[in-house]
């Protein structure tokens, strides 16, 4: 019989997750759950977030975690912490591709705009395959694991202004999608996550304006915008036994928002 205790049914224990874009944000919280649910948690970010100094301070709350500083879009340096992590470990059984900026231009000229496309294209987008390339191969030789894409509610509705953003988080969604059936056969599984606004620092923009907050409010069913746990907890879902026939889908999280009439 199946064992469906939420400590074995949600347990990543034994796992190495590693995560981009992990020292901030969404990507913090889901690296603080990951290690509550017994993972080894590797967390990747650029110089300026600090991830080294992030995975002591979670590390002080219990749990296992390490810092790399790495730009994600130099493939040589990706190449190198993957590399690394895997003389290490031996294994890589859950990644989580989160790293992502939102760099479009309000009211910027055309050239602007693609200049911000190419930088996003370069971090949502071509990042994602180079980290799957590096990465699935080695869970492939241990029989399998899960890979996510952190993409976004703006990737699956019009825009005003997010308008290259949302082209490269529908990108890197699609991207999931073509892993999960390239590699459904080793075993390995890949989902996107499409969060709508959750309160963090990178989305003060929205959270912070009372007029913008009001009419993204006003458009969300449950009233409020999300928390960053309450992504990580799809996270852990996915990464964890209880995930373990979820492949190929987009799972948005987003108080409703996308289905609102």
């Amino acid at each position: 019989m199946i064992n469906l205790r939420p400590e074995t049914l949600f347990s990543c224990k034994g796992q190495v997750a590693v995560i981009t874009g992990g020292a901030t944000g969404i990507g913090r919280a889901c690296a603080e759950a990951l290690g509550a649910a017994g993972a080894q948690v590797v967390i990747i970010g650029p110089s300026d977030t600090h991830p080294c100094q992030v995975a002591e301070e979670l590390s002080t709350h219990g749990g296992t975690f390490e810092g790399a500083v790495c730009d994600v879009t130099n493939d040589a340096q990706l190449q190198d912490v993957i590399t690394g992590l895997i003389t290490k470990f031996g294994r890589i059984d859950t990644v989580l591709a989160n790293a992502g900026v939102a760099l479009d231009p309000p009211g910027g000229t055309t050239l602007e705009q693609l200049a911000a496309m190419d930088r996003m294209y370069q971090i949502h987008t071509r990042s994602v395959v180079h980290l799957a390339e590096l990465v699935l191969p080695t869970m492939a030789q241990i029989g399998g694991g899960s890979m996510m894409v952190m993409s976004s509610l703006a990737g699956l509705r019009g825009n005003r202004v997010l308008s290259g953003y949302g082209v490269t988080k529908a990108a890197n969604a699609q991207i999931a999608r073509n892993l999960a059936v390239q590699w459904g056969q080793q075993q390995i599984r890949v989902n996107a996550l499409s969060p709508g606004v959750i309160s963090t620092e990178f989305a003060r923009p929205i959270t912070t304006d009372a007029e913008t907050a009001s009419v993204r409010l006003a458009k969300t069913p449950l009233g409020r915008f999300g928390t960053p746990h309450e992504v990580a907890g799809a996270v852990v879902w996915l990464a964890s036994p209880a995930g373990a026939f979820v492949s190929g889908q987009n799972i948005v999280i987003d108080g409703g928002t996308l289905v609102m009439d």
